[in-house]
């Protein structure tokens, strides 16, 4: 993700949307409201992101993990304290969507070559297995062939036998 470009949009957000801070009113929000977006920071307590993560994966609400620390975030969003949380229920003139947005196609986009790749896989493996079996197929052939030559002989021995 262009975390530039997430910094202006989010602080656009914050300009002109509805921002909530702290991690009580983010899960709050997250359970009463219908928030946009929630941005967790980097060092904000493991349960606390597990819990407002969790609720967030449920109602489908867009969570993002910001790779700074809480006094970043906070500069950010133009705060001069630690932010460990905020909830964007009011997007204002921001287009910070549209950023989150080209993060997930970017990931639909690796999803599907890794799907892609795994396909190759498979039929290479596939490959691989029929070109093993036909030449098991084709040492056996030349093994029952080697049988029936040496019976051949065997048998043409018998005969000679007999026939003095």
């Amino acid at each position: 993700m262009d975390w530039n470009r997430f910094n202006t949009q989010l602080r656009s957000a914050v300009d002109t949307g509805k921002v909530i801070y702290g991690t009580k009113e983010t899960l709050r929000e997250c359970l009463v409201g219908e928030p946009k977006l929630v941005v967790v920071s980097k060092n904000i307590k493991n349960i606390t992101k597990k819990e407002i993560e969790h609720f967030s994966n449920k109602l489908k609400i867009h969570f993002i993990e910001y790779p700074e620390n809480g006094f970043e975030l906070g500069s950010v969003c133009g705060k001069p304290f630690n932010i460990s949380s905020l909830v964007i229920k009011d997007l204002g003139q921001s287009s910070i969507v549209d950023v989150i947005n080209l993060k997930e196609v970017v990931e639909e986009k690796m999803t599907k070559s890794k799907i892609k790749a795994e396909k190759r896989q498979v039929k290479e493996e596939k490959k691989a297995e029929k070109s093993k079996a036909k030449k098991l197929k084709e040492i056996q052939k030349e093994e029952d062939d080697e049988k029936s030559i040496k019976e051949d002989a065997a048998l043409k021995g018998i005969l000679k036998i007999k026939k003095k």
